[in-house]
């Protein structure tokens, strides 16, 4: 299955989830790969140091996207891509390509808004591929009283985009384990709130995205 995760706006956390994503499957068992596409190449740096074992390719062209993207799929059961911040011909490869694409956003509603100019690409790459990919939105570094984050699900809809249901706090743990090149799901009792976000959403991401590949 390959799993997107792409916005048009940098900042969204899209490098930390998707990481953080390579790593919690690598630790179920599965055989992960990490596509990084985006030129900043954070999620590359960190799932290298955080975890040698799992096989990490760079590729920031549509071309070399499209290679590699058709290399791993048969090798792995996961493969993680982190589109570029942007929308550009990178990330509407990634989209052609993709299982599930995960669309994280901030409490902002320039998140929203950004998120609207992405799922244009998500429209278009449905109508080529048979209505692939399928789609979950994220709410990412969400405050106990975010009101916007509300209003952001209640929108959401409206683009053709699953909300999920759980959400990730913003959380000084998150920022503990970028410093010391590792994941929250990996820092034990000191990042207990933030892991049990990390498993709630990607649980249910994950749910969807088999549910989708199963029906196909």
């Amino acid at each position: 299955m390959v799993i997107v995760f792409t916005n048009t706006k940098g900042g969204v956390g899209k490098s930390t989830l998707a990481s953080h994503m390579a790593i919690f499957l690598h630790d179920t068992g599965a055989k992960v790969a990490l596509l990084d596409a985006d030129e900043q190449r954070s999620s590359s740096s960190w799932v290298s140091e955080a975890e040698p074992a799992i096989e990490v390719w760079v590729a920031t062209t549509p071309e070399t996207i499209a290679e590699a993207v058709n290399e791993l799929r048969p090798q792995f059961d996961y493969v993680i891509a982190d589109a570029p911040g942007r929308i550009e011909d990178e990330s509407r490869t990634l989209m052609l390509l993709a299982d599930l694409a995960v669309f994280p956003v901030t409490p902002s509603i320039l998140d929203l808004r950004s998120v609207a100019q992405a799922v244009d690409v998500l429209k278009y790459a449905r109508t080529i591929n048979n209505g692939r990919p399928d789609a979950i939105l994220v709410l990412n570094r969400i405050k106990k009283r975010d009101t916007i984050s509300k209003e952001l699900a209640a929108v959401a809809p409206s683009l053709g985009l699953r909300v999920c249901n759980s959400s990730v706090r913003d959380l000084q743990a998150f920022r503990n384990a970028a410093q010391q090149g590792t994941v929250v799901t990996r820092l034990g009792t000191s990042a207990k709130e933030a892991a049990k976000d990390i498993h709630a959403v990607f649980s249910e991401v994950l749910m969807q995205g088999r549910q989708k590949v199963a029906n196909e």
